[in-house]
């Protein structure tokens, strides 16, 4: 094949990979999901009194957490992870509450995904996004990401100004903070091209201190190392979250 005829070939291969490439980017199917933090019943709002189940009163004044490695269970059971997603949900800032996805087509059936960020993302240094140092969720001190974190104050802290702090990390060894995620659907939805499935799920403050560990607040009212503690809360807070509805 002469020279001006295998470049012409190989511009026309080239564009129809191309075009197959945007093709597969428009076919993709479309999710979102939204988080409502609450405290029991009641929607989190800061500086706003509110009640453990044994009666501690508490206020909050920052909550914020990751949410990563975000996997979609087709009706198959077959897992379909959506690349690079880690997305920091902070109370403070009202648009990093929804979370856009792109997903194959398909009929899922669930939802899993990571409370925390990955071991390997916790020994890779600088990184820019929801995973920016200057997101106030990475320990200068130590290596590696603040999972979840809560800010707050109630009169049964022995804290100065009677301060409750929760930065909640350690993403190695028994003792790491990361928890992995799955809530199912109630049936099973198909995502498209054609609209968007609106994935609905509250997070309850509340089981931060009351659930597979029992932790007073007058007892611990921080929390800022890694560790056994750290651990406690994450099992506790890894039963938060809840799908309250789908909107296919």
């Amino acid at each position: 094949m002469k020279l001006p005829h295998l470049l012409s070939f190989l511009c026309i291969l080239t564009l129809i990979s191309c075009q197959k490439e945007v093709q597969g980017n428009l076919s993709a199917g479309k999710a979102n999901l939204h988080f409502t933090n609450v405290v029991g019943t009641q929607p989190v709002s800061f500086n706003t009194p509110y009640f453990t189940h044994e009666g501690e009163d508490f206020t909050i004044t920052k909550f914020k957490y990751y949410i990563s490695n975000i996997i979609l269970v087709d009706s198959a059971g077959q897992n379909h992870r959506i690349p690079d997603s880690y997305y920091l949900v902070d109370q403070e800032t009202p648009a990093s509450l929804s979370i856009p996805l792109q997903a194959e087509e398909a009929r899922y059936k669930g939802i899993q995904f990571l409370i925390g960020v990955d071991s390997t993302h916790n020994v890779s240094g600088a990184q820019s996004g929801a995973l920016d140092p200057a997101m106030d969720m990475f320990w200068t001190w130590n290596t590696g990401y603040i999972m979840a974190k809560m800010e707050g104050t109630s009169s049964r802290s022995t804290l100065p100004n009677n301060r409750l702090e929760y930065h909640i990390g350690g993403f190695q060894g028994s003792e790491k903070a990361l928890r992995t995620i799955y809530l199912p659907f109630d049936q099973n939805y198909s995502i498209t091209s054609d609209h968007t499935l609106n994935i609905n799920i509250k997070a309850d403050v509340l089981t931060w201190f009351d659930g597979a560990y029992n932790l007073p607040l007058a007892l611990y009212p921080t929390c800022t190392s890694p560790g056994l503690l750290a651990s406690h809360y994450a099992d506790n807070y890894a039963n938060m979250f809840t799908i309250t509805s789908l909107q296919p």
